[in-house]
């Protein structure tokens, strides 16, 4: 079986991906964080570092072809975000957006093998 640095498969990269939002998710009341995380552009160290474990992410022909269009354009914005060149820079709001997509696209996978879920209340 050949290696993998930072994951490969759907679910267990979008998991890996998601255990980066612990790391922005407890500091963000912390109002010296807060500042310095617009004034050195941490969003982008963010994606830097989450969107490694969407390189190897692997999409299921088996899929919806929505699903799998939603899953490209997530996998292609974050990749971008973090190690591409693109027009904006990465926000905070981008952050916020991007880890609630992959909690959204978790639910539809899952709905997609007949899996019944129901968001948190404490998600």
């Amino acid at each position: 079986m050949s290696r993998s640095e930072f994951g490969r498969g759907l679910t267990y990269c979008l998991g890996l991906f998601l255990a980066h939002a612990e790391r922005y998710g407890e500091k963000l009341h912390d109002e010296k964080f807060r500042v310095e995380f617009e004034r050195f552009r941490l969003a982008e160290l963010w994606f830097n570092g989450a969107s490694d474990h969407l390189y190897e992410l692997e999409i299921p022909e088996a899929l919806p072809k929505s699903l799998q269009k939603r899953l490209k354009r997530f996998q292609d914005k974050v990749l971008n975000w973090g190690h591409g060149f693109p027009k904006k820079k990465a926000t905070e709001k981008d952050m916020i957006w991007s880890i609630q997509e992959a909690k959204n696209l978790l639910r539809l996978i899952d709905k997609a093998y007949g899996v019944e879920t129901k968001k948190g209340d404490w998600e």
